[in-house]
């Protein structure tokens, strides 16, 4: 399948059905074929202000023809154009920068979008990069990707009604968003869902996951939490590097670098959470966790590394750190050629627990989980926003096991 070329000759350009102009709004807390939890324009301001999600359905003649949803407090917004069944042909999907500016990271088309892909019907996927590089796709039932250089749509953030530029970026020209109702006006559904944002993936229960005797569920097995003492890391610059032991002996790529959250030179314990299955006795290690201090963790955030931000991540995305060789380490970024080579010696035959120390805790490594993947790194924080806590999350926990728990 050759990808089409769009109008203006650029393979990569998004295409949208423009909405009527002249369009009124009606603002909700959801739309589902109805507006659910209707919304006076001062009340959706006020959750505009505060950060809580809300919607304006755009609307003429009692047909709802594209639907803008917003979560500040999550830092994104949606726009989504309507056919003449109330089904979605694009979606443009909006983040909040980390300089508060508003820029597009995906967008999507198609007759609808909500079809399935077949080779009778084609959606399209633009996802834009930070550094100008667009990935798009077609889906017929199979995939085709290309790229082009593309900068990103981006605008201030509206203010609450102020949306001309962001709209016009959806292919929404003249639009009226002082909430005035309409005639007819829309029809509401009392028992439609209430429109909730997505986000980027978020830890579990990380302090049950290095509590010895806690239960949980590992591949809906219930597992119990046994903690072991893997001895300490040492890290003179303060700089975590979470890796693949085997990559150690190249030159990292960008993405592979250090985390950008430090801490002060030193050494520190490491701990190891292992889940012993309670059916069939075998462990897993769940997580690794580095003890900075302690002072109890109030908040944890996604480890990020140099150019990173959660505002490029899509719903449950995370950064993470590799693994190829089915073992995960810690070190110091300039440790590296100190390490590298006594690494791989041990690499495949690390001792009946798991893991070990390298270089006096220069490295220390483990299985990693059920092994090749990608894992991320979350950062535990104290009330005064210092790192108390790093863990890589080896993604084996499914949650609490319920079956334990009390009334």
């Amino acid at each position: 399948m050759e990808l089409p070329e769009s109008p203006a000759g650029d393979p990569c350009a998004a295409e949208r059905d423009p909405a009527p102009a002249g369009l009124s709004a009606t603002y909700a807390l959801g739309w589902d074929d109805g507006l659910v939890g209707p919304l006076s324009p001062e009340q959706a301001s006020q959750r505009d202000e505060t950060g809580l999600p809300y919607v304006a359905v755009l609307h003429s003649e009692g047909d709802a023809h594209a639907v803008v949803r917003v979560a500040w407090a999550d830092r994104r917004a949606e726009i989504d154009v309507l056919d003449d069944a109330g089904e979605p042909t694009s979606r443009d999907e909006f983040r909040v920068d980390d300089d508060g500016s508003l820029f597009l990271l995906d967008h999507t088309d198609g007759e609808p979008i909500s079809v399935e892909p077949s080779e009778e019907h084609v959606v399209r996927t633009v996802s834009y990069g930070r550094d100008g590089q667009a990935v798009c796709g077609l889906n017929d039932g199979g995939f085709l990707q290309t790229s082009a250089e593309i900068d990103r749509p981006h605008t201030d953030r509206p203010t609450f009604g102020a949306w001309q530029e962001v709209l016009a970026i959806a292919g929404i020209e003249g639009a009226d968003l002082s909430g005035t109702a309409g005639s007819p006006p829309l029809p509401v559904n009392d028992d439609g869902d209430r429109w909730a944002p997505g986000h980027p993936l978020r830890p579990g229960d990380l302090e049950a996951m290095f509590t010895p005797g806690s239960r949980a569920r590992e591949s809906g097995d219930p597992v119990e939490i046994e903690v072991v003492e893997a001895g300490e890391v040492k890290l003179p610059s303060g700089r975590l590097l979470a890796t693949d032991p085997g990559y150690l002996t190249r030159d990292l790529r960008p993405e592979e670098g250090p985390l950008t959250a430090r801490v002060s030179p030193g050494s520190y314990p490491v701990e190891l959470s292992i889940a012993q299955n309670l059916e069939n006795a075998w462990g897993t290690v769940a997580g690794a966790r580095v003890v900075v201090s302690d002072e109890p963790v109030v908040s944890w955030d996604l480890g990020l590394r140099e150019g990173e931000t959660e505002a490029d991540l899509n719903d449950e995305e995370f950064f993470g750190f590799g693994v190829d060789t089915g073992t995960a380490s810690f070190t110091d970024v300039e440790a590296i050629s100190a390490v590298a080579d006594p690494a791989q010696e041990v690499l495949g035959s690390l001792d009946d627990d798991g893991y070990q120390t390298v270089d006096n805790g220069a490295l220390v490594m483990w299985h990693a989980g059920y092994g090749d993947g990608l894992y991320p790194v979350w950062v535990g924080r104290d009330s005064g926003g210092a790192v108390a806590a790093f863990v890589a999350d080896m993604l084996v926990l499914d949650g609490p096991d319920e079956s334990t728990a009390g009334p």
